[in-house]
């Protein structure tokens, strides 16, 4: 039987159908390996007759690169991935792996060690100053992988969601602190909060939510003291169909930090008594507080992620 041939190259290669085949089938199990660690991992849905569309517009919103991203080929079929967007905020040029696959029959030959390889040359030709990835917590052998590649376990990040109605507010009326106001606005109006957690998931960056809103408390001298970044959608009538909720902060200056974590997530999830789906999505898990309160109030943990870096100085002085 002959050695099948492998080569690497870039997206830009290939056709918007093949990209979405790479898409689709190069995450085949995915779901059903992230049920085996967390059974209550949502389970794949049906492929929707826009999906080139969607997949194009997510390209877009994330910031993937098609000359940057790269694809295996196997006998000159393409059968791998390693999707890479990049862009630069503030001046910092940073870089994120949107997702490494390989079609199933093509696992075992090596390929995804070989992609990765090229996906980490590409940041260092782009001159990326921060590498961000997204891995499941309980994959060893892919957390070994990355840390091969110059990656490091910066935070722990969560899913959750809670399908039903909360069964009481996070924040009786009567609890509500005064000397505080409230203000909704754009996902960039929190960039400038001296503690904006910027070592996040990529989507929880405040650039990469175009359609989020932020929720920012100010105290009595007009200071934010807490803020959250979120994400709402509406059905056809607009009504309210779901929240979720990308980061949630409060300023480690203060000694009431539970009371304003209630207030955020009483805030952006209420009324308490509405029929949406709430979620958290990727939010990093680094806040005690934060979690107990949503653990009790009865969302589902959906999974468990390491949010890693790669840092191009750390490269360099190597």
């Amino acid at each position: 039987m002959n050695k099948p041939a492998i080569r690497i190259g870039r997206l830009s290669q290939c056709t918007f159908e093949q990209a979405l085949e790479l898409r689709q089938r190069g995450f085949e199990g995915y779901h059903d390996s992230m049920r085996q660690y967390y059974p209550d991992f949502p389970k794949p849905g049906t492929p929707a007759p826009d999906a080139l569309d969607r997949l194009m517009d997510s390209f877009g919103s994330s910031g993937i690169r098609a000359e940057q991203s790269i694809v295996g080929f196997v006998d000159e079929k393409p059968v791998g991935f390693v999707f890479i967007a990049i862009k630069t905020v503030n001046g910092v040029k940073l870089g994120w792996n949107g997702g490494t696959g390989v079609f199933p029959e093509c696992r075992g030959l090596g390929l995804a060690k070989l992609m990765m390889q090229e996906a980490r040359q590409v940041l260092i030709q782009q001159e990326v100053d921060i590498g961000v990835l997204e891995v499941v917590a309980k994959n060893a052998p892919a957390i070994a992988s990355y840390e091969k590649g110059g990656f490091r376990i910066a935070d722990k990040i969560l899913g959750m969601t809670r399908e039903e109605p909360l069964k009481e507010p996070f924040l009786p009326e009567s609890r509500r602190p005064g000397g505080v106001r409230l203000e909704y606005g754009l996902s960039a109006n929190v960039a400038a909060i001296p503690y904006y957690r910027e070592q996040a998931a990529w989507g929880c960056m405040w650039h990469n939510l175009p359609r989020g809103e932020s929720l920012v408390v100010y105290d009595e001298e007009n200071k934010p003291v807490a803020y959250a970044l979120f994400q709402r959608s509406r059905d056809a009538a607009g009504k309210l169909k779901s929240v979720t909720l990308r980061q949630c902060e409060v300023s480690p200056d203060r000694s009431d930090r539970e009371l304003l974590f209630r207030l955020l997530l009483a805030e952006l999830y209420g009324p308490y008594d509405e029929p949406c789906t709430r979620r958290v999505s990727d939010m990093s898990a680094a806040n005690p507080e934060l979690n107990e309160l949503l653990h009790e109030a009865g969302f589902t943990l959906n999974y468990e992620q390491y949010m890693m870096l790669w840092e191009r100085q750390k490269v360099v002085e190597a």
